[in-house]
């Protein structure tokens, strides 16, 4: 176990966050769904371009260097951004998660949905899945749901987990009118706007809709991160205020993705001692041997095609795709940094179009039911 520096982001506006594949983009044409995460490497990518804007190319280049030159310590590393609410952090659901054994097997295709459904587990249910607790599930209706008999609420949707002290602490804070158990605890809430595109030539007109995501009072998302400076600290902070102030995801010229920012630290354990681990964040393997390691025993693990157009301003170049293991995946312990900075520069495009790709590493155990 380990402490991390984190950065809360508490946003002014809606957010839009657009992504080709994963579970908020089934049946999606384009804008009408989104993620209620930030994916680590749209995060660093998001940095990386305001660093560009903000400090000048050729000290962009200097800092991504450090990651291509593969000489040891990286200059920073990060999480992904997941929500939070009050003093509670969530994390993603290992893709490993399954109903104990001793669930009754009248209610066990019930706890598979249940379990298919959620996304985030809260930080004291997340340490008890990864230490190998398996959540059990009740006969009584509704059904209940334990994780190491502690009751498990299920919030927002049935998307959270999270404990019944956790619970509790919710339903306390000033921000919540939710002191009765049978109020739901929405976290974040989501809603679909139509916008309106006029012609500059003939006043024609289009509509199309947005999903946007919005998250309730004293709730944002956080990410953990590591630097090998307290100067690489300094700056990656002062980018993350100008971030803050032209926003983060799509749609950011109608004003979303704008946000706030503070700080604080958080406990997370480490892969030692551990055969498996789960990844806080994207991962891209650095060579055919690595990702051969990765998938050794018994892993579980989506993944996603990165895609999308070049960030510069005013650009229509589609970069190249590469898949990436998805957060909440489970693969074989490396002792070696894993995953790599990949290059997705389009054929004949004039500079690198850099994707992050390195694991945050968090040991897991195998159900212990």
């Amino acid at each position: 176990m380990a402490t991390y520096i984190v950065y809360r982001l508490t946003f002014k506006t809606q957010l839009h966050l657009g992504r080709v594949s994963g579970p908020a983009q089934e049946g999606s044409l384009g804008l009408e769904k989104t993620e209620t995460y930030i994916p680590a490497d749209t995060l660093f990518s998001a940095i990386c371009q305001t660093w560009a804007t903000f400090y000048d190319t050729a000290s962009l280049t200097d800092f991504l260097n450090q990651y291509t030159a593969e000489s040891g310590t990286l200059p920073f590393t990060l999480t992904s951004a997941f929500p939070y609410a009050d003093n509670v952090y969530f994390f993603p659901k290992p893709l490993t998660l399954r109903e104990s054994k001793d669930t009754p097997e009248k209610v066990k295709a019930e706890a598979k949905k249940k379990i298919k459904k959620l996304q985030f587990v809260s930080g004291n249910l997340f340490q008890h899945i990864i230490s190998g607790h398996l959540p059990e599930f009740s006969e009584a209706k509704p059904i209940t749901i334990t994780i190491k008999g502690e009751k498990v609420y299920a919030v927002n949707g049935e998307k959270v987990w999270v404990s019944a002290e956790e619970n509790k602490q919710l339903r306390a804070t000033p921000s919540s009118n939710n002191e009765s158990e049978n109020e739901e605890i929405n976290i974040w809430t989501t809603s679909t706007r139509p916008r309106v595109t006029v012609g500059s030539q003939n006043a024609g007109s289009e509509i199309w809709h947005v999903q946007t995501v919005q998250f309730n009072t004293d709730c944002g998302l956080w990410f953990a991160a590591q630097f090998n400076s307290d100067e690489m600290k300094h700056k990656i902070e002062t980018l993350l205020w100008v971030l803050g102030d032209t926003g983060i995801g799509g749609e950011r010229n109608a004003g979303y993705g704008v946000f706030d920012f503070d700080t604080a630290s958080v406990e997370i354990p480490d892969a030692q001692g551990c055969n498996q681990f789960m990844t806080l964040s994207p991962i891209c393997p650095k060579s055919p041997a690595q990702l051969e390691h990765l998938l050794t025993g018994d892993s579980a693990y989506t993944l996603n095609p990165i895609t999308g157009r070049v960030g510069t301003t005013g650009s229509d170049v589609r970069r190249k795709a590469v898949n990436m293991f998805a957060e909440g995946s489970v693969l074989n312990t490396s002792e070696e940094q894993v995953g790599r900075l990949v290059d997705l520069q389009p054929d004949g495009y004039h500079h690198p179009v850099y994707r992050y790709g390195y694991a945050w590493q968090v040991g897991i155990k195998g159900g212990s039911k």
